[in-house]
């Protein structure tokens, strides 16, 4: 397991360089399929968002972001319809990537994790609506293409948890591909 962490962190540091300069801001947006886990009252949907990046040091990034997702129609439980609409959730939080460096071209993995504020709503049932919103966090790995030193591409697959009225929590998962705009980059 040390090795892992090892090579993943020389992997990182490959990645990083001490000379940002202007390019540590970016703006940026992603769209992708969001997937409930253990949930009857919703299938498969899609999420989209938007963030903007500050680099803190040559390998971690900070991404304050809000994203919205709209789940699918539950199927039939047992043959009987629930007769209601997939969940809308919007979520602001605060991602940190660990060895995606900023503006420079080529691929570059990273892990993230987060803390957000979700807040789910359903148009068919008040079920949620007095839930109000409550704290999650999020975990996952990608990797950026920087195709330019002022445009990246993005690939990440993220798990979310957020905590439920009744005790529990609710889990999603999500893939999503987006861009980033270094107005900086040179």
């Amino acid at each position: 397991m040390r090795t892992l962490i090892a090579v993943g962190l020389d992997l990182c540091q490959l990645e990083a360089t001490d000379d940002a300069g202007p390019d540590k801001l970016a703006l940026g947006g992603r769209a992708g399929l969001t997937s409930p886990i253990v949930q009857d009252d919703q299938s498969n949907g899609a999420v989209f968002g938007f963030h903007i990046r500050y680099q803190v040091l040559p390998i971690l990034v900070l991404e304050p972001n809000i994203t919205f997702s709209k789940y699918g129609d539950p199927d039939p439980i047992e043959g009987v319809d629930l007769g209601i609409s997939g969940s809308k959730v919007s979520a602001f939080g605060i991602d940190a990537t660990l060895g995606n460096a900023v503006a420079r071209r080529g691929f570059k993995p990273y892990a993230v994790v987060g803390l957000g504020f979700y807040s789910q709503s359903n148009d068919d049932t008040d079920v949620y609506e007095d839930a109000g919103t409550k704290m999650g966090i999020s975990g996952g790995f990608g990797f950026g293409i920087g195709i330019s030193p002022k445009f990246d591409l993005d690939l990440r697959g993220q798990l979310h948890v957020v905590r439920a009225e009744e005790g529990g929590s609710k889990k999603a998962a999500s893939i999503t591909g987006g861009f980033t705009f270094y107005p900086g980059g040179n």
